[in-house]
């Protein structure tokens, strides 16, 4: 199964300034995109290039703002969904898979999450693929790799169809 692990930095408003995007096989990182944004064009062509690495899963934590932000610079997606309308995805939403397997959680957000699950592990995969500076949270790769490795520790623990939108 082919993975974009994808998030942004930027507004609805604003546009776009840093996508960070993983490309997996299932769980194994097949490459990793830390990218700067200069102007709509350039964001509409990165866009592109990324979802056109015949996508079968979009993964990001609090999905909203990721497929509002898509659907401005890519309005018209290629595939069909599973109910018969062209959209972007299917996507699944971390913040939603881990608001369901631990309901008593306070804090559902990436920096509450990576530091109750992932803590170690993400310090090793951030120094692997980010820069010195982007080693924290709102850097949009930082962000993406969190959400990578939330999906990666439930993999084999729940069957994702149930979680995907």
């Amino acid at each position: 199964m082919r993975i974009l692990t994808l998030d942004f930095e930027g507004s609805t408003n604003n546009g776009i300034r840093e996508i960070g995007a993983i490309l997996s096989n299932g769980t194994k990182i097949i490459d990793f995109f830390d990218l700067n944004i200069r102007n709509e064009n350039e964001c509409k062509n990165k866009l592109q290039y990324l979802l056109s690495n015949d996508i079968d899963l979009i993964i990001s934590h609090n999905i909203q703002t990721e497929k509002n932000l898509l659907k401005k610079y890519l309005p018209f997606p290629t595939k069909i969904n599973r109910f018969g309308k062209f959209e972007w995805g299917p996507w699944l939403d971390t913040k939603i898979v881990y608001n369901s397997l631990y309901p008593k959680l306070k804090n559902y957000e990436l920096k509450n999450l990576k530091e109750l699950f992932i803590k170690s592990e993400s310090i090793l995969i951030t120094k692997k693929y980010c820069k010195t500076q982007k080693t924290k949270q709102h850097h949009a790769l930082f962000d993406a790799i969190c959400a990578f490795l939330l999906f990666k520790r439930i993999y084999n623990l729940i069957d994702i169809k149930n979680f995907t939108q």
